[in-house]
């Protein structure tokens, strides 16, 4: 039984959140994958705004005096490509250095992920409560599943099956190309290209993505451009008080189902797919009465390719939190 709770964070392009973790082993060495998913434990998770920390480092101390604990072992799950020992935050201002952070932190070890890495690592240990059927479908258990979550950005792995186990592969499918596919789509398209050059999904499949979205048609519409945030857009759209807000959120969700419906094809995901990130939770009623299904299978004659993948969206906050201290289990466990 680990003693010493584990640090644990995921920290986005907006907030950082942090918990202990605590992984209890005893009598379950040899136990299969579903019993040790039941054996993590995540607590006094805080979430605080990235913006509010000048480092990474900076927030992590503030969390630790709060809980006034010094765990020797964490792993952080961060919103971007993990490529040797200094990681750029995608979305943020922030940056780590592993070494000085560890440092810093007087960690043992010290363990940094993809973000979705660690969101696909850690949906499993999550309760059937946890996710709600978008569509129904007849999952595949030697096919990958895909995870796809619009957040601050666009993030992106999958679940492969292999004989050893399930094997994550992080991925950047969200820095894609954006390929519109109706005129309205297009006129958006090149509103945003004014600005980026390169449009990838992720300028529309984001918070600052609806942001883009929401300024494209309100100049279409010949409007009086506002300087409304995401949140700000989709409380106007759930309250119905904005045209232009609730026809934003429309389009998010339909250029969200045709990315997914390709995304299955391109990775044969017929394992499934969830959704995650911050923003279909807050539009969930939006969300579920959307044409995301309709652009999910229109897939002209690949149609049948998708049409038994079964898609959920992810409810519950923590996921991250729970695949970080996966990644410790796995990584180091009883030894830690």
């Amino acid at each position: 039984m680990l003693r010493t709770p584990w640090l644990v964070a995921d920290i986005g392009g907006t907030n950082a959140r942090f918990a202990l973790a605590r992984c209890d082993r005893e009598g379950q060495l040899n136990s299969e994958i579903a019993d040790r998913a039941r054996s993590i434990s995540i607590d006094q998770l805080q979430c605080f705004p990235a913006e509010d920390f000048e480092t990474i480092g900076d927030a992590a101390y503030a969390y630790l005096k709060m809980v006034d604990c010094a765990p020797k072992v964490a792993c952080f799950a961060v919103a971007g490509p993990v490529e040797g020992n200094d990681v750029t935050l995608t979305n943020s201002h922030w940056r780590i250095e592993r070494d000085h952070l560890r440092s810093a932190l007087c960690l043992d070890h010290f363990e940094i992920i993809n973000d979705f890495y660690a969101l696909a690592a850690g949906i499993d240990h999550l309760g059937d409560d946890a996710m709600l059927s978008v569509r129904a479908g007849i999952r595949d258990p030697a096919a990958p599943r895909l995870i796809i979550g619009p957040g601050t950005g666009l993030g992106q792995a999958l679940i492969v099956p292999s004989r050893s186990g399930p094997v994550i592969v992080p991925t950047e499918g969200g820095h894609i190309s954006f390929a519109p596919q109706t005129e309205k789509e297009s006129a958006v398209f090149q509103f945003i290209a004014r600005e980026h050059p390169r449009v990838s999904v992720e300028r529309l499949l984001s918070g600052p993505g609806l942001e883009n979205i929401y300024r494209a048609l309100t100049a279409l519409a010949d409007a009086p451009q506002r300087s409304l945030q995401a949140d700000d857009i989709t409380v106007a759209a759930i309250a119905g008080t904005d045209p232009i807000a609730v026809e934003a959120v429309s389009m998010l969700c339909e250029i969200l189902g045709w990315f997914t419906g390709n995304g299955v094809l391109a990775t044969g995901a017929k394992g499934g797919v969830v959704l995650g990130g911050g923003i279909l939770p807050k539009i969930r009623d939006l969300f579920l009465a959307s044409a995301f299904e309709a652009h999910f299978l229109d897939k002209g004659r690949m149609r049948r390719f998708v049409e038994d993948v079964p898609v959920q969206l992810l409810t519950a906050e923590g996921a991250a939190l729970y695949g970080a201290a996966d990644v410790l289990d796995e990584r180091i466990g009883v030894n830690s």
